[in-house]
This record gives structure tokens, sequence and C-alpha cells, in this order.
């Protein structure tokens, strides 16, 4: 197998030979294209975003949210990003900063299906049943049932309904999270 010297790529295609990395699984070379394209004077905004993603995998959330915040400076109101950040900040412990990303992009795209989830769980946490209902309902009336989150959305509403049948202030059994929420295709 041959190996290169990175600095004989160019911006786009340290993006796109990082991407086939990534799909691949290989994501110390993965990560090792992002980093060098991001020494470069000139590069495609997206690399913020997919280096952000890829340190969100590895659990490196200052390095994420970091990242993802760079992108969303040059590209404000990206859906798929900002859902991501939310997710930084979710699974960083900042549950409050994700619901409030979260609240803000639900503003201008109010049945994006995982938000609706996240945050409705994020309600659910707090004990704000009514609220964590409304946003299941939306959930549910908008995505289609082979949606990912439909799914999940039943599964919380369930949840729910039994912590109030059992009139607890909030539900036990909160741990309805997907597994990739990374990934941007659910």
């Amino acid at each position: 197998m041959a190996t290169f010297e990175l600095s004989v790529f160019d911006g786009d295609e340290l993006l796109a030979l990082a991407r086939n990395d990534i799909e691949k699984g290989l994501f110390d070379t993965a990560l090792a294209k992002l980093k060098a394209a991001l020494e470069l004077d000139s590069f495609p905004h997206e690399v913020f975003a997919v280096a952000g993603r890829l340190y969100a995998q590895l659990r490196l959330w200052d390095r994420a949210q970091t990242l993802l915040e760079k992108y969303l400076e040059v590209n404000p109101g990206t859906i798929t990003e900002t859902f991501q950040l939310g997710m930084v900040y979710f699974d960083s412990g900042n549950r409050e900063q994700a619901k409030e990303t979260w609240s803000k992009m639900l503003d201008g795209a109010p049945t994006h299906p995982p938000a609706l989830f996240y945050t409705a769980l994020l309600y659910a946490e707090e004990g704000d049943n009514q609220a964590a209902k409304e946003l299941i309902d939306r959930l549910l009336q908008s995505a289609p049932a082979d949606n990912l989150y439909f799914e999940k959305g039943k599964e919380l509403q369930a949840a729910i309904a039994k912590s109030e049948a059992s009139s607890d202030s909030a539900p036990a059994s909160l741990k309805i999270a997907t597994e990739a929420p990374y990934q941007t295709e659910h």
C-alpha cells in the first residue's frame, strides 16, 4: 500500500478522502486528513462539519462543539449541523443548551423528527410531561411510521404514560435514545 504526504492534496481532495475513510471506519486516517485540511489557507467549510461529527463520534465534545460552531458561523441555520451541535451539548451533559439549540431549530423546522424526539426527551426528564407530549404528538403526526424517531417517540410516549399512571414525576426508563445520533441519516 502506497503512502502519500498529505500536503500533495488540496482541501476538496482531503475532504473527499476523509469521507471515504469514515465510511470504511478508518477514523484515524480520516482525522489526519481533516486536520491537514484545516491547516490549509483555503478549504471547504464543510471540513468543519465533518471534523466536528468525527470528534463527536470519538466523544471529544469540546473539539466537536468548536468545529460545529465554526461551521454554523459560516452556514447559520443549517439543520443537520444545528441538530448535531445540540447532540454534542446533550451528550456532554449540557442539557439546557441542547434544549435551547433544538427549540430554536424547531422554530424554523417544526417537524424535524430527531429534534422533536430529543427535545421531548429532555422535557420528560425534567418532569414536564405536558410539553413532552405536545412534541411527541407533533412528531407522530408529521413523521412517517417507518422513521426511526416515530418508533422512539412511541416508546417515549409509553414511558410517560407509565410514569403518569404510577404518579412518578419523570419516567424511570428514558434510556431510549438512538445509538448513532451523529450519523447524518436516521
